[in-house]
């Protein structure tokens, strides 16, 4: 009854996604907080197998305002980043080699058909991004439409299995590996940037009067 409710009704597994979604990743697992991103995914494939499917144009519109709201929030950091050393950008190009070159190595290897790999690529990433960008390419592949959802089916399958491994594993490289390599200490660059930060905030704007001159100044 509940299944069949579900499949009449698929706005509310939208809602119902969301809300225990965020519920479920709120909280922490032996230090690691699996996030509102992650819980959501799961509880969406649980409640998809009543077989409610959302319409074409409200996913398209959803995954747009998905790509505005990380670029919105992200841009400002990501200009203010890349002034701070060439350090950074080496980093997220070794990054980027890396995936792309383990991918294409699992790909060749278990011979892995076009949903998969994007799908594979996107969970060790942690880059939802690429699942809209996959979906599209694929629709513009000239199959048939059998084909073209199981290459589809196969993008999100990929990704809910190994974006749970990607997310445990860049918290672990950010936060073990990273500093080792850039030799810094995260404890003392957060005190640094706190301090830096509390030393800003407290110091005082010169005022107009101090920065003119008197005249009495002036005419010595």
């Amino acid at each position: 009854m509940l299944w069949h409710l579900l499949a009449a009704q698929p706005e509310i597994v939208l809602f119902a996604s969301l809300a225990i979604g965020y519920f479920i990743g709120s909280f922490k697992f032996c230090s690691i907080q699996i996030g509102g991103v992650c819980g959501t995914l799961i509880v969406a494939l649980i409640l998809g197998q009543s077989g409610a499917r959302i319409s074409p144009d409200l996913r398209n519109i959803a995954f747009a305002l998905f790509i505005f709201a990380l670029g919105f929030t992200g841009g400002p950091q990501f200009f203010a980043n890349i002034g701070r050393g060439w350090r950074y950008g080496a980093l997220s190009i070794v990054e980027v080699i890396v995936v792309v070159a383990l991918v294409l190595l699992a790909v060749k290897v278990l011979r892995l058909d076009a949903g998969t790999a994007a799908g594979l690529l996107a969970g060790d990433a942690t880059e939802l991004a690429v699942i809209g960008t996959a979906s599209e390419a694929i629709g513009r592949l000239g199959l048939s439409a059998a084909e073209t959802a199981r290459l589809q089916a196969n993008i999100v399958t990929a990704y809910s299995v190994s974006y749970l491994f990607g997310l445990v594993t860049i918290v672990l490289f950010c936060s073990q590996i990273a500093p080792l390599i850039l030799r810094v200490s995260l404890r003392d660059e957060a005190i640094a940037s706190g301090a830096s930060s509390a030393a800003t905030a407290r110091s005082p704007k010169a005022s107009p009067s101090r920065c003119r001159r008197s005249p009495d100044a002036n005419s010595r």
